[in-house]
C-alpha cells in the first residue's frame, strides 16, 4: 500500500474539532500523519516583543495514510453526513519549510536596494515565494502550490535592516 495525502477542508477556527471527528470516523491504524501547519511571528504587547503561533492555513488540515484508509475516509466524506470535504493533494509544500513537525519558524532578513534577502529561517533561498511584506507586523505573504492551485498565506519575517 502506498502513502497518499489529502487536504481536509473544515470550518475556520474549528480545526481541532475536525481533527477529532476524523479520528472518530475511521480506524486510526493506517494514519501516518495529521498536520495543521502553524507559523511563528513576533508581536508586541505590554511594551515587549513576544513570539506567537498562528495557523498558516485556517480551515485546512493535511492527512496522510494508506490508500485503503484514505479511500474509506474519502467515501465517508462524500456521503454528505458530515461537513468534512476532502481533496487529494501532493505532499504539502509547507512540510519542506518546517524544521520541527508542522511549525514554520520565523525568518530574518534585510532589504538591499529594494530586494529582499532572507538571511535565516525557512524562507532563506525561497525569496521568490514572497509576494508582500508588512515590516511593522513582521510577516510576509507568500504564495505556494496547494492541491493543483496556488494559495497565499502568512508566515513570520523580521526585516532587521534596510540598506540603500
Amino acid at each position: 500500500m502506498r502513502k497518499i495525502w489529502y487536504l481536509l477542508k473544515c470550518q475556520e477556527g474549528n480545526e481541532t474539532d475536525c481533527l477529532n471527528r476524523c479520528l472518530q470516523l475511521i480506524d486510526c491504524r493506517g494514519i501516518e500523519e495529521i498536520l495543521c501547519f502553524q507559523y511563528q511571528r513576533m508581536i508586541r504587547y505590554g511594551g515587549e516583543w513576544h513570539l506567537e503561533r498562528r495557523i498558516v492555513l485556517p480551515g485546512y488540515i493535511f492527512l496522510s495514510g494508506t490508500d485503503v484508509l484514505c479511500k474509506k475516509m474519502w467515501e465517508e466524506s462524500q456521503k454528505g453526513s458530515n461537513d468534512i470535504f476532502m481533496t487529494p493533494c501532493e505532499v504539502p509544500y509547507l512540510k519542506t519549510m518546517c524544521q520541527n513537525g508542522s511549525l514554520v519558524g520565523i525568518s530574518r532578513g534585510i532589504i538591499q536596494n529594494g530586494t529582499v534577502i532572507v538571511t535565516s529561517g525557512p524562507l532563506k533561498g525561497r525569496e521568490y515565494l514572497i509576494q508582500k511584506i508588512d515590516r511593522h507586523k513582521r510577516i510576509a505573504e507568500i504564495e505556494i502550490p496547494l492541491a493543483g492551485d496556488r494559495k497565499r498565506m502568512m508566515v513570520g519575517l523580521e526585516i532587521y535592516e534596510k540598506v540603500m
